[in-house]
């Protein structure tokens, strides 16, 4: 081969070279890129605490013990009123709600996860819980309004269990028992709830800040009978 024709050969093959190397690199960032999304999409932020969804029924049942032997009590029961299978339902709703919102609140990320898909029932909600744990994660979040949701959540569980009792048609062994023992679900809840959302200092967006500011009641006060007069 003459000195001329490796010349051109050199000249031909170093571009050809050149291309094939541009298009393994966009290959692989390519490839990289995809895998990113795809992560992301997945969203894998589960951590230790195991799946919120698809690992029981209802949400997050596993992540209270008190829960989990409430729902599998009432679920192998008939039901013998038309009420029934919906006061189910709405009960078993509320039990995987506060399972998700204790799930959420001792989560090592601190991520509203588990609580963001739960539905808002007015007949059961002050607030969409996801919105009470974002405030809880704050510190944001007066006592009063916590004790609130926990009223709230109480009385209409209680109530629907209740119902469900007569309808399961349950012994008055039954009846003490788990009416005991969702007592002992909210308490437990409610424990973790103060220890996580009314301790610490306050942080929005990463920055700290004030509490909500609460009324004040003078000392002098305390002992004075209610004002019943005219204004």
């Amino acid at each position: 081969m003459s000195s001329r024709e490796s010349m051109s050969f050199t000249k031909i093959s170093t571009p050809v070279s050149a291309v094939i190397l541009a298009v393994i690199i966009s290959s692989i960032s390519i490839f990289i890129g995809y895998q990113l999304w795809i992560e992301q999409e997945m969203n894998y932020t589960e951590g230790f605490a195991g799946p919120a969804w698809g690992a029981g029924s209802p949400s997050c049942i596993r992540t209270s013990s008190l829960g989990a032997q409430i729902y599998e009590m009432l679920s192998t029961k008939m039901t013998s009123t038309e009420e029934g299978p919906e006061d189910f339902r709405e009960f078993s709703i509320l039990l995987g709600k506060l399972s998700c919102f204790k799930r959420d609140l001792l989560s090592p990320g601190k991520l509203i996860e588990a609580t963001k898909q739960q539905p808002f029932r007015t007949a059961q909600d002050l607030e969409p819980i996801a919105e009470t744990t974002a405030r809880c994660f704050a510190k944001t979040i007066p006592k009063r309004d916590l004790m609130l949701s926990f009223d709230k959540w109480t009385e209409r569980g209680t109530m629907l269990l209740k119902r469900l009792c007569t309808s399961l048609k349950l012994s008055e062994k039954e009846r003490t028992d788990v009416l005991n023992l969702f007592s002992l679900f909210i308490k437990d809840i409610q424990s973790v709830a103060e220890g996580e959302c009314l301790k610490g200092d306050v942080s929005i967006a990463g920055q700290p800040g004030p509490r909500m500011i609460g009324g004040f009641e003078p000392a002098s006060l305390y002992n004075l009978r209610e004002y019943k007069g005219y204004y």
